[in-house]
Order: C-alpha cells, then sequence, then structure tokens
C-alpha cells in the first residue's frame, strides 16, 4: 500500500492540505550548434527512450518536438525553435525558445531530464499546475463556480466525479477524485484541486523574490452541523436550500441572493482555506530540487 509522500518529488503540508506541483513547463535559449548536440546524444544514447519525434510548420508550435519516455507511463516533452521566432542567418549564432515539460511528481530527478537542465544557464517559468491535495471525498465537498463563467461536472457514478472551472489554460481550475483518477491503493478518500498558473517567464535565478497572489476557488465542506436556533429561523427556506445542496443540489443553480445566504452560513468553518505562502513556498522547493542538485546548472541558474 502506498504512502501519501511517495506520490511527490517535494511537498509542503499546511492545515491539512498537500501542496505539490504537478505539471512545470521551463525556457530557456540556446543555438542550433547546442541544440544539434542534445539531438546528437539522445539519437546515439538513449534512442530506445525516444517515444516520439516530429517536426511541425503550424504557427502555435515548435518545429522540433520530442516525447521522451523513462518508462512506461512517465515521459516528459521539449521543443526547440518556436515557428513565430525569426529565423536569422546561422553566422551570427542566433538563439531560440528551447521549452520543456514536465510533471515533477512522475519524473522526480531524473538523469535525462536533469541533463537537459545542465545545458544551459538561464531558465524561466512559463507555467505550472499547482496540485493541492485534500483528504476528503469529492462528494463531500460543494464547488462554487468562484468567479468563473463556465463550470462543468463530469461523473462516471458515485464518487468517480471531475470539476472544471474556467476555460483551458492560465486560470483553469480542475478538481477531480485523484485516488480513482491514478488508481493508487491507499486508504481513505484523496481529492485533488489543480490550478494552471501562468508566470510569464519568471526567471529562476530570481526564484528567491517570488511571491505570486493566487486566486483559489471557493470550496465548503459538506459537514454543516445544524443547531436549534436554525431549525427555529424564520427563513427557514435557506436551510431547506442548504440541505438541498449537501445533498447534490448545485450551488451555483441558486438565485444570487440565496447562494450568498448559503456561502455565509459556510464561510465560518466549513471553507477549505488554501494558502499562497504555502503554494508559492513548494514552487520554491521544486525548483531548488532541480537546480540547486544538479551541479551543472548550479553556478549559472542561481547566482
Amino acid at each position: 500500500m502506498i504512502k501519501i509522500r511517495d506520490l511527490y518529488a517535494k511537498f509542503e503540508l499546511d492545515n491539512n492540505i498537500t501542496y505539490s506541483i504537478d505539471k512545470l513547463r521551463l525556457k530557456t535559449y540556446m543555438t542550433y550548434e547546442k541544440y544539434n548536440a542534445i539531438d546528437f546524444y539522445f539519437r546515439t544514447y538513449y534512442k530506445d527512450k525516444i517515444k516520439k519525434f516530429w517536426i511541425s510548420d503550424r504557427p502555435q508550435c515548435f518545429h522540433y518536438n520530442w516525447n521522451i519516455e523513462i518508462e512506461e507511463g512517465i515521459s516528459f516533452y521539449f521543443g526547440f525553435c518556436h515557428n513565430t521566432e525569426q529565423k536569422i542567418s546561422e553566422r551570427f549564432e542566433p538563439e531560440y525558445n528551447f521549452t520543456i515539460d514536465f510533471n515533477p511528481n512522475k519524473l522526480k530527478q531524473d538523469n535525462l531530464l536533469m541533463y537537459l537542465l545542465g545545458q544551459v544557464g538561464k531558465w524561466y517559468i512559463v507555467r505550472y499546475d499547482l496540485a493541492m491535495d485534500l483528504k476528503v471525498s469529492i462528494l463531500d465537498l460543494i464547488i462554487d463556480k468562484s468567479g468563473k463563467r463556465k463550470m462543468q461536472v463530469f461523473s462516471n457514478g458515485f464518487d468517480d466525479k471531475t470539476y472544471t472551472l474556467g476555460k483551458s489554460g492560465a486560470g483553469h481550475i480542475k478538481i477531480y477524485n485523484k485516488k480513482k483518477e491514478s488508481n493508487i491503493n491507499m486508504t481513505g478518500d484523496l481529492t485533488r484541486v489543480e490550478l494552471t498558473i501562468d508566470v510569464n517567464d519568471f526567471y529562476v535565478g530570481a526564484m528567491l523574490s517570488y511571491n505570486y497572489i493566487l486566486s483559489f476557488p471557493d470550496i465548503y465542506l459538506n459537514s454543516y452541523v445544524y443547531s436549534l436556533s436554525d431549525y427555529q429561523s424564520k427563513d427557514r427556506t435557506v436551510y431547506a436550500l442548504l440541505y438541498a445542496v449537501q445533498n447534490g443540489y448545485p450551488i451555483n443553480d441558486l438565485s444570487r441572493v440565496y447562494k450568498k445566504k448559503i456561502k455565509d452560513m459556510l464561510q465560518g468553518g466549513y471553507q477549505i482555506r488554501f494558502s499562497s505562502v504555502a503554494a508559492n513556498k513548494i514552487l520554491k522547493q521544486v525548483i531548488y530540487y532541480y537546480f540547486i542538485n544538479n551541479p551543472l546548472v548550479i553556478w549559472s541558474a542561481m547566482c
């Protein structure tokens, strides 16, 4: 039976919420000469790890694309020379975008990943997925749209549910049964709240000053305890609606007035309090995990 700490490369525990980085996109710039050396290295020594290589001329894609499979179900992507970049004569030794996209929790400190991170000095964080794991059943949560225009619910029955808030890309929120999704053999429940965060090419060397103010979703525990005064309240409709919400009625389908009343009742001891401090701390830990522990990049990337 797996221990929960084994699910992460690095994690931060705060208020019974486990924070980790589930996806990380880093970019740098390199010359064709450096890229050709990487190409030769993979094709010569790790040809069996190349799951897929392709060239694309689509404007939104990289020209050279690689999918490297470390083992079954665990892979990472890197691309070179985005098709929107203007090509310059080789004699000027121009540098082009080189981007790596990977899941730290799956790859951890893989040798091939560490090799790529060590090829150049200046790396930038483009985007990452912040994962926040709750030891609570997804059925015991009340989820608000949290200001998003769109919320979708996908259900395969009982607790095999997924909520998506907002459009895909930056600002996207996904809430799902992590234990069921990854078929994790562990006791208890595990619900994951996942935020996609775009940081506009934050320089890795300035990580110490990173302090991003996050916008978390409004999620409440479905465990409101009724008191005698509740039952004696004149506005019994509110409690009837709360009972309905606790039994699966979507809180977002209520009128604006009643939705506010229900949220006001739940915000006391029933709202899940996420932490920007913990979220920023785990990103720093993951960056240090890859760069401080990699002797090839420590001096050039972190100084």
